[in-house]
């Protein structure tokens, strides 16, 4: 009876191995051709796997299908073999980042056609997979939770040239390095072939497939429950109340949270004549690293109401720093406007707000200088404001 109960146990084992692997996704198609009522679209599912992850390789081939947008009926399935794999590597991080943490993902595509009749609602394109991979800070049990990665294709309710469409495409880098407590920029920038216009969003990440089933062949229709995440951590704030997302470009900018791994899902919304028509999305496990950046980390405002005196700080890390030259706004001051100290105090001659900047030098490279703050560049550009008339 021993026998069995081990060839059970090392059964489940290997598939949790197998199966935790995937680190992000997306899907997007481009229109080839229309004949009559049917129109062809050139399809491709990218899934993203951490280079050094101990988990499988990327799969041979994928199970997609495609199902009417409203009433989840499926229209057209198929096993999809890998076109290739891409390598994305990150060689040269900077030379003011302390500890920088590896970015290398292999990159799966898989390139099919699919012909498919104009209809009212529209469909669904679905590709789902389990498991993701385990400790992700933001999810409960993350290594048994799935993913599913959709796209969308218009119907002709209520644009009639819906299906006339070539999804919006996702083209921000994805080698990004990411430290913690540190200000972060992350593109989800997206290009529109038709000129639609795009609204961007975070938004739900979905659940797809299990242990038991890791690759649904066909895939499950929609629609596709949410991730189940970790408070204070939810679908519209993947990494925390510091960290948003520009709707008009699809910036993500802010202070990264602690070390670790969190899920974002990005939605870009494509409007034509004033009318949303699909929305496309990209979810991907963004990785935290407990690195530094040799950078101005200042306060944007700062009001001094106890005295004239005021005492500036870089809260980032001061490592590779070696010079610093501070303009801190008090013209009348004199020579006394600037300091070469690192943190230093300054008598103001007046009231009033004033803008200071901060220039720094690395002991690798020049790395930073203050700017106006609707200027967005954090990381890179620091500068502070001075507040003391509203004082009562």
């Amino acid at each position: 009876m021993k026998l069995p109960s081990l060839i059970f146990v090392f059964s489940l084992t290997f598939l949790s191995v197998q199966a935790n692997h995937i680190t992000g996704g997306e899907i997007f198609y481009t229109l080839t051709s229309q004949s009559g009522n049917n129109y062809t679209y050139a399809v491709t599912l990218k899934l993203y796997r951490d280079h050094f992850s101990s988990g499988a390789p990327l799969d041979a081939a994928a199970p997609i299908a495609v199902f009417d947008r409203v009433t989840g009926a499926r229209v057209w399935d198929g096993t999809i073999q890998s076109t290739r794999i891409d390598f994305l590597q990150l060689v040269s991080p900077g030379p003011c980042i302390l500890n920088p943490p590896p970015v290398y993902y292999d990159v799966g595509i898989y390139s099919f056609n699919v012909t498919l009749p104009a209809s009212a609602n529209g469909y669904i394109i679905t590709y789902q997979r389990c498991c993701r991979i385990a400790g992700i800070n933001t999810l409960v049990g993350s290594s048994s939770v799935g993913a599913t990665y959709v796209a969308e294709i218009p119907g002709t309710n209520p644009e009639p040239t819906g299906p006339a469409n070539n999804s919006a495409h996702f083209i921000g880098p994805d080698t990004v390095i990411v430290c913690q407590h540190n200000a972060f920029t992350y593109s989800f920038n997206a290009f529109d072939a038709d000129g639609d216009s795009l609204a961007y969003s975070f938004c739900d990440a979905y659940v797809g497939g299990t242990s038991g089933s890791p690759a649904p062949d066909p895939p499950l229709a929609p629609p596709y429950p949410m991730v189940p995440y970790v408070p204070p951590f939810s679908a519209g704030s993947p990494m925390g109340s510091q960290v948003v997302i520009d709707s008009k470009t699809g910036l993500v900018t802010g202070i990264a949270p602690d070390a670790g791994i969190y899920v974002m899902t990005v939605c870009v919304s494509e409007y034509r004549n004033g009318i949303l028509i699909a929305t496309q999305r990209k979810d991907l496990q963004i990785k935290v690293g407990d690195c530094s950046i040799a950078a101005a980390n200042l306060p944007p405002l700062a009001i001094n109401c106890d005295s004239y005196t005021s005492f500036f700080n870089n809260r980032g890390d001061q490592s590779l720093i070696h010079s610093y030259l501070w303009t801190l706004g008090d013209l009348a001051s004199g020579a006394n406007d600037t300091s070469t100290l690192s943190n230093p105090n300054h008598f103001f001659t007046d009231n009033g707000c004033v803008h200071g900047h901060t220039y720094h030098e690395s002991r690798r490279a020049l790395y930073g200088h203050g700017k106006n703050a609707d200027e967005d560049l954090p990381g890179i550009f620091s500068w502070i404001q001075q507040q003391r008339n509203l004082c009562k």
